[in-house]
Protein backbone atom coordinates (compact mmCIF):
# COMPACT_ATOMS: atom_id res chain seq x y z
CA UNK A 1 0.00 0.00 0.00
CA UNK A 2 2.43 2.32 0.81
CA UNK A 3 4.56 1.94 -2.47
CA UNK A 4 1.27 2.32 -4.61
CA UNK A 5 0.07 5.53 -2.26
CA UNK A 6 3.66 6.63 -3.55
CA UNK A 7 3.14 5.99 -7.18
CA UNK A 8 -0.61 7.97 -7.83
CA UNK A 9 -0.72 11.74 -8.39
CA UNK A 10 2.74 13.71 -8.83
CA UNK A 11 3.68 10.12 -10.13
CA UNK A 12 1.59 11.17 -13.24
CA UNK A 13 2.96 14.55 -13.73
CA UNK A 14 6.46 13.10 -13.58
CA UNK A 15 6.06 11.39 -17.27
CA UNK A 16 5.31 14.70 -18.70
CA UNK A 17 8.04 17.24 -16.85
CA UNK A 18 11.27 16.56 -15.52
CA UNK A 19 11.18 16.04 -11.99
CA UNK A 20 12.99 18.22 -9.64
CA UNK A 21 15.76 17.68 -7.37
CA UNK A 22 13.84 17.22 -4.14
CA UNK A 23 11.45 14.47 -6.32
CA UNK A 24 14.60 12.92 -6.58
CA UNK A 25 15.92 13.55 -3.43
CA UNK A 26 12.61 12.00 -2.02
CA UNK A 27 13.20 8.88 -4.49
CA UNK A 28 16.31 8.32 -3.12
CA UNK A 29 15.63 8.14 0.52
CA UNK A 30 12.50 6.41 -0.03
CA UNK A 31 14.80 3.63 -1.34
CA UNK A 32 17.28 4.14 1.08
CA UNK A 33 14.73 3.42 3.76
CA UNK A 34 13.06 -0.05 1.96
CA UNK A 35 16.86 -1.32 1.32
CA UNK A 36 17.45 -1.29 4.74
CA UNK A 37 14.24 -2.60 6.07
CA UNK A 38 14.72 -5.18 3.63
CA UNK A 39 18.31 -6.07 4.38
CA UNK A 40 17.22 -5.63 8.48
CA UNK A 41 14.66 -8.92 7.72
CA UNK A 42 17.03 -10.53 5.59
CA UNK A 43 19.98 -10.83 8.32
CA UNK A 44 16.82 -12.47 10.64
CA UNK A 45 16.59 -15.43 8.58
CA UNK A 46 16.54 -18.41 10.17
CA UNK A 47 16.45 -22.06 9.12
CA UNK A 48 13.72 -23.74 8.22
CA UNK A 49 12.98 -27.29 7.00
CA UNK A 50 13.29 -26.80 3.41
CA UNK A 51 15.68 -23.99 3.25
CA UNK A 52 18.87 -23.13 4.95
CA UNK A 53 19.04 -19.54 6.32
CA UNK A 54 21.80 -18.59 3.73
CA UNK A 55 19.91 -19.98 0.77
CA UNK A 56 17.15 -17.54 2.07
CA UNK A 57 19.37 -14.90 2.49
CA UNK A 58 20.55 -15.52 -0.91
CA UNK A 59 17.32 -15.01 -2.78
CA UNK A 60 15.93 -12.45 -1.01
CA UNK A 61 19.08 -10.65 -1.39
CA UNK A 62 18.63 -10.92 -5.34
CA UNK A 63 15.03 -9.48 -4.73
CA UNK A 64 16.32 -6.77 -2.92
CA UNK A 65 18.73 -5.58 -5.49
CA UNK A 66 16.15 -5.94 -8.17
CA UNK A 67 13.77 -3.61 -6.42
CA UNK A 68 16.53 -1.40 -5.40
CA UNK A 69 18.27 -1.10 -9.52
CA UNK A 70 15.11 -1.53 -11.11
CA UNK A 71 14.72 -4.16 -14.10
CA UNK A 72 16.55 -2.56 -16.70
CA UNK A 73 19.78 -4.01 -17.94
CA UNK A 74 22.56 -2.66 -15.68
CA UNK A 75 26.16 -3.21 -14.48
CA UNK A 76 25.89 -5.11 -10.88
CA UNK A 77 26.81 -2.92 -8.53
CA UNK A 78 29.65 -3.62 -5.37
CA UNK A 79 27.71 -4.26 -2.06
CA UNK A 80 29.09 -0.83 -1.08
CA UNK A 81 26.56 0.92 -3.90
CA UNK A 82 23.64 -0.63 -3.69
CA UNK A 83 21.53 0.91 -0.77
CA UNK A 84 23.06 4.55 -1.87
CA UNK A 85 20.66 6.02 -4.26
CA UNK A 86 18.05 5.90 -6.81
CA UNK A 87 20.01 5.10 -9.48
CA UNK A 88 18.43 6.19 -12.59
CA UNK A 89 15.38 3.92 -12.65
CA UNK A 90 12.05 5.75 -11.59
CA UNK A 91 10.25 4.26 -8.94
CA UNK A 92 7.63 3.17 -11.33
CA UNK A 93 9.67 0.78 -12.88
CA UNK A 94 10.64 -1.23 -10.55
CA UNK A 95 8.87 -4.66 -9.46
CA UNK A 96 7.80 -4.23 -6.54
CA UNK A 97 4.58 -6.81 -6.64
CA UNK A 98 7.78 -10.00 -7.13
CA UNK A 99 9.57 -8.53 -4.47
CA UNK A 100 6.14 -8.01 -2.25
CA UNK A 101 5.67 -11.89 -3.57
CA UNK A 102 8.71 -13.03 -2.38
CA UNK A 103 9.36 -11.66 1.08
CA UNK A 104 5.46 -12.38 1.84
CA UNK A 105 6.02 -15.36 0.74
CA UNK A 106 9.11 -16.06 3.20
CA UNK A 107 7.25 -14.83 5.74
CA UNK A 108 4.54 -17.45 5.22
CA UNK A 109 7.19 -20.00 5.57
CA UNK A 110 8.57 -18.62 8.32
CA UNK A 111 5.21 -18.61 10.49
CA UNK A 112 4.29 -22.15 9.33
CA UNK A 113 7.33 -23.67 10.65
CA UNK A 114 7.54 -21.94 14.00
CA UNK A 115 3.59 -23.07 14.10
CA UNK A 116 4.73 -26.74 13.32
CA UNK A 117 7.70 -26.33 16.21
CA UNK A 118 5.46 -25.02 18.93
CA UNK A 119 2.58 -27.85 17.53
CA UNK A 120 5.29 -30.58 18.13
CA UNK A 121 6.71 -29.16 21.54
CA UNK A 122 3.15 -28.58 22.77
CA UNK A 123 2.40 -32.52 21.59
CA UNK A 124 5.71 -33.84 23.36
CA UNK A 125 4.51 -31.71 26.61
CA UNK A 126 1.26 -32.97 26.57
CA UNK A 127 2.77 -36.38 26.37
CA UNK A 128 4.36 -35.92 29.10
CA UNK A 129 1.47 -34.51 31.58
CA UNK A 130 -0.80 -37.41 30.45
CA UNK A 131 2.05 -40.01 31.61
CA UNK A 132 3.14 -38.14 34.70
CA UNK A 133 -1.16 -38.55 35.59
CA UNK A 134 -1.08 -42.31 34.81
CA UNK A 135 1.84 -42.72 37.13
CA UNK A 136 -0.09 -40.62 39.74
CA UNK A 137 -3.50 -42.68 39.66
CA UNK A 138 -1.53 -45.90 39.22
CA UNK A 139 -0.02 -45.01 42.36
CA UNK A 140 -2.87 -43.66 44.14
CA UNK A 141 -5.07 -47.31 43.40
CA UNK A 142 -1.94 -49.20 44.68
CA UNK A 143 -1.49 -46.56 48.21
CA UNK A 144 -5.32 -47.80 48.51
CA UNK A 145 -5.06 -51.56 48.19
CA UNK A 146 -2.17 -50.91 50.72
CA UNK A 147 -4.24 -48.97 53.01
CA UNK A 148 -7.10 -51.23 52.56
CA UNK A 149 -4.94 -54.09 53.50
CA UNK A 150 -3.10 -52.51 56.43
CA UNK A 151 -6.69 -51.88 58.09
CA UNK A 152 -7.24 -55.10 57.92
CA UNK A 153 -4.12 -56.46 59.23
CA UNK A 154 -4.59 -53.63 62.47
CA UNK A 155 -7.87 -55.19 63.06
CA UNK A 156 -7.34 -58.52 63.04
CA UNK A 157 -4.52 -57.50 66.00
CA UNK A 158 -6.83 -55.44 67.62
CA UNK A 159 -8.93 -58.92 68.04
CA UNK A 160 -5.71 -60.67 69.10
CA UNK A 161 -6.53 -64.05 67.54
CA UNK A 162 -3.11 -65.28 66.31
CA UNK A 163 -4.89 -67.27 63.37
CA UNK A 164 -6.73 -64.81 61.53
CA UNK A 165 -3.48 -62.13 62.33
CA UNK A 166 -1.56 -64.72 60.02
CA UNK A 167 -4.16 -64.95 57.32
CA UNK A 168 -4.46 -61.19 57.73
CA UNK A 169 -0.49 -60.40 56.97
CA UNK A 170 -0.31 -63.59 54.44
CA UNK A 171 -3.15 -62.11 52.37
CA UNK A 172 -1.78 -58.31 52.77
CA UNK A 173 1.75 -59.09 51.71
CA UNK A 174 0.42 -61.10 48.59
CA UNK A 175 -1.85 -58.28 47.91
CA UNK A 176 0.82 -55.37 48.14
CA UNK A 177 3.25 -57.66 46.07
CA UNK A 178 0.26 -57.68 43.53
CA UNK A 179 0.10 -53.95 44.10
CA UNK A 180 3.91 -53.31 43.69
CA UNK A 181 3.90 -55.50 40.31
CA UNK A 182 0.97 -53.93 39.19
CA UNK A 183 2.97 -50.63 39.47
CA UNK A 184 5.89 -51.23 38.37
CA UNK A 185 3.88 -52.64 34.79
CA UNK A 186 2.27 -50.09 34.89
CA UNK A 187 4.84 -47.33 35.04
CA UNK A 188 7.30 -49.21 32.71
CA UNK A 189 4.43 -49.23 30.02
CA UNK A 190 4.23 -45.27 30.64
CA UNK A 191 8.03 -44.65 30.59
CA UNK A 192 7.98 -47.26 27.04
CA UNK A 193 5.23 -45.01 25.37
CA UNK A 194 7.12 -42.03 26.58
CA UNK A 195 10.57 -43.29 25.29
CA UNK A 196 9.28 -44.21 22.30
CA UNK A 197 8.03 -40.51 22.26
CA UNK A 198 11.21 -39.02 22.74
CA UNK A 199 12.92 -41.46 20.73
CA UNK A 200 10.52 -40.50 17.59
CA UNK A 201 11.43 -36.44 18.44
CA UNK A 202 14.98 -37.00 18.59
CA UNK A 203 14.89 -38.49 15.50
CA UNK A 204 12.87 -36.05 14.08
CA UNK A 205 15.25 -33.28 15.40
CA UNK A 206 18.10 -35.60 14.11
CA UNK A 207 16.63 -35.23 10.36
CA UNK A 208 15.47 -31.44 11.08
CA UNK A 209 19.33 -30.70 11.64
CA UNK A 210 21.01 -32.88 8.79
CA UNK A 211 18.44 -31.59 6.49
CA UNK A 212 19.54 -28.07 7.72
CA UNK A 213 23.22 -29.61 7.45
CA UNK A 214 22.66 -30.63 3.80
CA UNK A 215 22.98 -28.69 0.75
CA UNK A 216 20.38 -29.68 -1.60
CA UNK A 217 22.00 -29.82 -4.74
CA UNK A 218 25.21 -32.15 -3.89
CA UNK A 219 24.04 -33.72 -0.74
CA UNK A 220 27.13 -32.40 0.86
CA UNK A 221 27.29 -30.64 3.92
CA UNK A 222 26.36 -27.03 3.65
CA UNK A 223 28.62 -24.07 4.86
CA UNK A 224 26.88 -24.50 8.98
CA UNK A 225 28.05 -27.98 8.46
CA UNK A 226 31.32 -26.82 7.52
CA UNK A 227 31.66 -24.11 10.44
CA UNK A 228 30.04 -26.80 12.96
CA UNK A 229 33.01 -29.66 11.80
CA UNK A 230 35.99 -27.19 11.72
CA UNK A 231 35.22 -25.47 15.45
CA UNK A 232 34.85 -29.31 16.51
CA UNK A 233 38.38 -31.16 15.06
CA UNK A 234 40.35 -27.84 15.90
CA UNK A 235 39.28 -28.55 19.33
CA UNK A 236 39.33 -32.29 18.99
CA UNK A 237 43.08 -31.92 17.58
CA UNK A 238 43.74 -29.23 19.84
CA UNK A 239 44.20 -32.06 22.41
CA UNK A 240 45.18 -34.75 20.51
CA UNK A 241 47.96 -33.03 19.25
CA UNK A 242 47.55 -34.76 15.83
CA UNK A 243 47.70 -33.28 12.30
CA UNK A 244 44.25 -31.98 10.64
CA UNK A 245 43.81 -30.41 6.87
CA UNK A 246 41.98 -28.44 5.26
CA UNK A 247 41.62 -28.89 0.95
CA UNK A 248 39.56 -26.07 -0.37
CA UNK A 249 38.16 -26.88 -4.01
CA UNK A 250 37.05 -24.24 -6.48
CA UNK A 251 35.00 -25.02 -9.57
CA UNK A 252 36.42 -23.62 -12.74
CA UNK A 253 35.04 -21.82 -15.45
CA UNK A 254 30.97 -21.94 -13.43
CA UNK A 255 29.93 -18.93 -15.01
CA UNK A 256 30.99 -18.98 -18.52
CA UNK A 257 29.32 -22.77 -18.02
CA UNK A 258 25.95 -21.56 -16.69
CA UNK A 259 25.95 -18.22 -19.39
CA UNK A 260 26.75 -20.99 -22.36
CA UNK A 261 25.15 -24.33 -21.59
CA UNK A 262 22.55 -22.90 -19.32
CA UNK A 263 22.47 -23.18 -15.35
CA UNK A 264 21.47 -26.57 -15.62
CA UNK A 265 24.56 -27.77 -17.19
CA UNK A 266 26.15 -25.30 -14.20
CA UNK A 267 24.28 -27.61 -11.37
CA UNK A 268 25.48 -30.91 -13.59
CA UNK A 269 29.31 -29.76 -12.76
CA UNK A 270 28.52 -28.95 -8.91
CA UNK A 271 27.01 -32.60 -8.98
CA UNK A 272 29.79 -34.08 -10.89
CA UNK A 273 32.51 -32.35 -8.38
CA UNK A 274 30.72 -33.97 -5.31
CA UNK A 275 30.53 -37.62 -7.17
CA UNK A 276 34.66 -37.24 -7.65
CA UNK A 277 35.20 -36.03 -3.93
CA UNK A 278 33.39 -39.28 -2.69
CA UNK A 279 36.03 -41.31 -5.23
CA UNK A 280 38.58 -39.47 -3.64
CA UNK A 281 38.57 -38.32 -0.13
CA UNK A 282 37.21 -42.22 1.62
CA UNK A 283 38.40 -41.34 5.05
CA UNK A 284 35.64 -42.45 7.96
CA UNK A 285 36.14 -38.83 9.17
CA UNK A 286 36.31 -37.10 6.13
CA UNK A 287 34.26 -34.36 6.08
CA UNK A 288 32.95 -32.97 2.37
CA UNK A 289 30.89 -29.80 2.35
CA UNK A 290 29.58 -26.96 -0.40
CA UNK A 291 30.41 -23.84 1.20
CA UNK A 292 29.82 -21.64 -1.44
CA UNK A 293 28.35 -21.25 -5.13
CA UNK A 294 31.37 -23.27 -6.86
CA UNK A 295 33.78 -23.46 -3.72
CA UNK A 296 33.94 -26.98 -1.69
CA UNK A 297 35.81 -27.68 1.49
CA UNK A 298 37.38 -30.89 2.89
CA UNK A 299 38.04 -31.74 6.10
CA UNK A 300 40.70 -34.06 6.84
CA UNK A 301 41.26 -35.62 10.42
CA UNK A 302 44.60 -37.34 11.40
CA UNK A 303 46.00 -35.75 7.93
CA UNK A 304 48.90 -33.93 7.23
CA UNK A 305 49.65 -32.00 4.59
CA UNK A 306 51.61 -34.01 2.30
CA UNK A 307 48.20 -36.38 2.35
CA UNK A 308 46.44 -33.39 1.41
CA UNK A 309 48.75 -32.42 -1.46
CA UNK A 310 48.20 -36.22 -2.83
CA UNK A 311 44.28 -36.19 -2.57
CA UNK A 312 43.92 -32.94 -4.12
CA UNK A 313 45.82 -34.40 -6.88
CA UNK A 314 44.02 -37.35 -7.28
CA UNK A 315 41.02 -34.79 -7.63
CA UNK A 316 42.18 -33.25 -10.62
CA UNK A 317 42.42 -36.97 -11.96
CA UNK A 318 39.15 -37.63 -10.98
CA UNK A 319 37.28 -35.11 -12.14
CA UNK A 320 39.12 -36.08 -15.82
CA UNK A 321 37.52 -38.80 -15.68
CA UNK A 322 34.16 -37.84 -15.01
CA UNK A 323 31.28 -38.01 -18.01
CA UNK A 324 31.34 -34.45 -19.34
CA UNK A 325 30.00 -33.49 -23.06
CA UNK A 326 31.01 -29.95 -22.90
CA UNK A 327 34.45 -30.68 -23.18
CA UNK A 328 34.64 -30.31 -26.62
CA UNK A 329 32.94 -26.60 -26.33
CA UNK A 330 36.17 -25.45 -24.72
CA UNK A 331 34.47 -25.70 -21.35
CA UNK A 332 35.94 -28.90 -19.31
CA UNK A 333 35.40 -30.04 -15.96
CA UNK A 334 38.17 -29.08 -13.95
CA UNK A 335 39.15 -27.28 -10.49
CA UNK A 336 41.65 -25.56 -8.39
CA UNK A 337 42.54 -27.19 -5.06
CA UNK A 338 44.23 -25.31 -1.89
CA UNK A 339 45.36 -27.29 1.18
CA UNK A 340 46.61 -26.00 4.38
CA UNK A 341 47.39 -28.04 7.53
CA UNK A 342 45.83 -26.52 10.95
CA UNK A 343 48.73 -24.61 13.29
CA UNK A 344 47.72 -25.78 17.12
CA UNK A 345 46.43 -22.27 18.09
CA UNK A 346 45.72 -20.83 14.90
CA UNK A 347 42.19 -18.88 14.65
CA UNK A 348 39.76 -20.91 11.96
CA UNK A 349 38.96 -17.99 9.67
CA UNK A 350 43.38 -17.97 9.52
CA UNK A 351 43.50 -21.51 8.87
CA UNK A 352 40.68 -21.07 6.54
CA UNK A 353 42.17 -17.78 4.69
CA UNK A 354 45.16 -19.96 4.08
CA UNK A 355 43.54 -22.54 2.42
CA UNK A 356 41.89 -20.53 0.27
CA UNK A 357 45.09 -18.89 -0.85
CA UNK A 358 46.76 -21.60 -1.65
CA UNK A 359 43.58 -22.55 -4.23
CA UNK A 360 44.07 -19.02 -5.49
CA UNK A 361 47.78 -19.40 -6.14
CA UNK A 362 47.18 -22.61 -7.72
CA UNK A 363 44.44 -21.57 -9.95
CA UNK A 364 46.38 -18.69 -11.10
CA UNK A 365 49.36 -21.50 -11.84
CA UNK A 366 47.44 -23.07 -13.92
CA UNK A 367 46.23 -20.30 -15.66
CA UNK A 368 49.34 -19.40 -16.61
CA UNK A 369 50.20 -23.03 -17.30
CA UNK A 370 47.99 -23.05 -19.87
Amino acid sequence: MFFKRSSVGPATTAESAPSSPSTDDEAARLLDAVGSLMSSYIRGCFDLSHLPAADAQDQLERWRRRALLGTTPEPEPDAGTVDTGASAVGVNHRDWSGVTQAFAGHRVAERQFVEQALGDLREALWVCVERSHEAFMADRTADGAHQQQMERVRHALHKLETGAVKNEIEHAMEAMQYATRTRQGAHQAIYSALTSRVEQLGRQLDDARKQSETDALTGLGNRRAFDRAVSRQTALHALSGGPLCMVIIDLDRLKPINDTHGHGAGDAALVAVSRALHRVFLGDGDQLCRIGGDEFAVILPNSALALGDRLAQRLHAALADEPWPHTESGLPLSASAGVAEWRPGEGVSEWVARADAAMYANKQHRRQAA
